[in-house]
């Protein structure tokens, strides 16, 4: 009985574990090629990380993860500040299958916490590309733009308060324009 649990939770981890299926980021105060190396360097030593694609002309990465791999962004993050730079902005493509979102809805992908903000009541299906709004992950002026789409204070601070009563980190994200 315990090796059919332990392998139901793993399979439930694993396909819970493939929603997030890359992240395209765009890093900024590079200017030369050893910045760019310094930055794909950094995000191949994440542990979940399996494949970084640089691109030097606009200074943006793409990152696929290894299958079942616990996914944290703000290891992402921080990977390119101890680089030396920072992230002008993130997107995350991620599968969903039937899930309702709307203007402040939260939904969990991954175990990562995501907050709709600007988005219209609407179901989304297969690939979806999610622009992280967060403080670090864009400029403050377009931060700053959404700020008035939320009376939440988690877009403020990054987390909210969870059913264990401890603090649980929050992406705030909207839908990426076509």
């Amino acid at each position: 009985m315990k090796y059919i649990l332990f392998s139901l939770m793993l399979f439930i981890s694993v396909a819970a574990g493939a929603q997030i299926q890359s992240v395209t980021l765009k890093a900024s105060g590079l200017t030369c090629s050893m910045c760019s190396r310094a930055i794909y360097k950094a995000l191949t030593k994440i542990d979940a990380v399996s494949e970084v694609k640089a691109d030097i002309e606009t200074s943006s990465y793409d990152i696929h993860f290894k299958p079942g791999a616990a996914v944290v962004l703000d290891d992402l993050k921080n990977a390119v500040k101890d680089a030396g730079f920072s992230v002008a902005a993130m997107d995350v493509k991620a599968l969903f299958n039937n899930t309702a979102v709307q203007n402040d809805a939260h939904i969990t992908l991954n175990n990562t916490l995501f907050h709709f903000i600007s988005v219209a009541p609407k179901t989304l299906n297969g690939e979806v590309v999610l622009h992280l709004l967060d403080k670090d992950y864009l400029p403050e002026k377009e931060r700053r733009k959404y700020a008035a789409q939320t009376k939440q204070a988690c877009y403020e601070t990054g987390t909210m308060q969870s059913a264990a009563n401890t603090p649980e980190r929050v992406y705030h994200v909207t839908l990426q324009q076509s």
